[in-house]
């Protein structure tokens, strides 16, 4: 990943922040509020090369976007008051918790008051690949369901988070976990063509040689960023190939079995090093992808049956 395009700004100016926004989206703004004082308007941005995140707040003003089709998919929550939002020919109310996506290439627009957002933005080429749906269509703008609403809530939540941390630069593997996160969120979230090509059976039988060739190649590899099509394609399949030879061989997944390989790299590492030596479990982890502490700690102890603290202590 790039270095990252940072932009903090906090200020009572309605032009400015309208000058923030059309940093990170093209558009045309209304701005107006009743009393100047009672403004508060924030705009913090991160953007990597195909990743980025953003929030917003917009405190004591009515603030409406007419905007032209973006070059990114730009999925996001409403996490405070109140938004009207057109994504072509649509009309989306939303309120506290709402989801939404804007798909690249659809005109959209919107009106909001006193509303806090966050969002974040991958190339839909990207999340195509990742849904093996070169065709790819979101086919509506909000969740498919409450739970998966209260879902994405919490994913977009995280993401914006870490994305948007304060003078941090993610290293090359977190941020691609970062991503295909997003992307799969999105995904699962949002209704979408591939949801329906999913249920579809996936014809023949992949040979085991198609999963030795994927394995080989996450050993040789675990230290980059690896995407389902890198993996695809050093297997000589197609994703859903690979997906379906997973599944039938092994009963998991490519990302799973990667993401235990990354997991088996962090345990060598950790019984290798020396405790007295200043290393610490979340740099290991971070420097493998895993970017909750949390997630990472449940993964590894069902795996090695020890915390990665004892791990590193004896």
């Amino acid at each position: 990943m790039d270095t990252p395009q940072r932009m903090d700004v906090v200020t009572h100016d309605r032009d400015a922040v309208a000058d923030a926004v059309n940093r990170i989206i093209r558009h045309r703004a209304r701005v107006s509020f009743a009393d100047a004082d009672t403004t508060d308007l924030a705009v913090r941005s991160v953007a990597y090369r195909d990743l980025s995140a953003f929030r917003v707040r917009l405190t004591g003003v009515r603030y409406g976007a007419d905007v032209p089709p973006m070059p990114m998919v730009t999925a996001g929550v409403i996490a405070g008051g109140r938004a009207r939002i057109r994504i072509g020919r649509q009309e989306i109310l939303l309120s506290g918790g709402d989801g939404v996506v804007y798909p690249e290439g659809v005109t959209s627009g919107g009106e909001y008051g006193d509303t806090r957002m966050m969002f974040v933005q991958l190339p839909l080429s990207y999340v195509a690949a990742v849904a093996g749906e070169p065709g790819l269509r979101f086919e509506s703008f909000t969740p498919v369901n409450p739970r998966m609403r209260r879902h994405w809530a919490e994913t977009a939540d995280y993401l914006v988070r870490q994305i948007t941390a304060p003078a941090l630069d993610l290293p090359p593997l977190l941020a691609d976990q970062l991503r295909r996160l997003a992307a799969t969120s999105v995904l699962t979230v949002f209704p979408n063509t591939a949801m329906i090509a999913g249920c579809r059976r996936v014809p023949g039988r992949e040979p085991t040689a198609v999963v030795r060739r994927a394995i080989t190649f996450m050993e040789q590899h675990a230290a980059d960023p690896l995407t389902i099509i890198d993996l695809a394609a050093a297997a000589g399949v197609g994703p859903r190939g690979l997906q379906a030879a997973f599944r039938r061989h092994l009963d998991t997944t490519p990302l799973a079995r990667l993401r235990r390989i990354r997991l088996e790299r962090v345990h060598q590492e950790l019984r290798s090093a020396d405790p007295a030596g200043g290393v610490t479990v979340r740099a290991v982890a971070h420097r493998w992808g895993f970017a909750n502490p949390g997630r990472f700690a449940g993964q590894y102890r069902a795996l090695f049956g020890e915390t990665p603290a004892h791990t590193l202590r004896n």
